[in-house]
């Protein structure tokens, strides 16, 4: 299982994103290669960013959502706990990336920053 974060999926859907043909060519590899999830707060993210719940369906397609278990939540806040930090509370990265290491799936993003804190997680980047 390879779950797909927030900054790949924005991209892929962007066709004016710097990183949109790399995205969108991960996006396809992955799906020919393995199962594919989005976390739920992938869906929050874009929904933040205006789209409906109807387009996202339609875009995800195919594509399995994870909902947050107790285990990620826990996860997410030990890992940010460690973590040099301005915000109070983890950002939606940190959710993602728990369901992944939780689960032991990959996790494809483009988002490089903060990996070093995710030893346990297999990383494949869209750009």
């Amino acid at each position: 299982m390879i779950l797909i974060d927030t900054s790949t999926i924005v991209a892929w859907l962007d066709e004016n994103h710097e990183d949109h043909k790399t995205s969108a060519a991960a996006i396809v590899e992955a799906l020919t290669r393995d199962d594919v999830a989005v976390s739920v707060v992938t869906l929050a993210e874009l929904a933040a960013g205006g789209r409906t719940r109807e387009a996202m369906e339609e875009d995800l397609g195919g594509m399995m959502f994870v909902e947050v278990t107790p285990d990620d939540a826990c996860t997410a806040g030990r890992v940010f706990a460690r973590t040099p930090r301005k915000q109070l509370v983890p950002l939606p990265d940190f959710f993602i990336r728990a369901q992944a290491a939780e689960r032991g799936w990959k996790h494809l993003t483009n988002d490089r920053r903060r990996i070093a804190w995710w030893p346990e997680i297999e990383f494949v980047f869209g750009n």
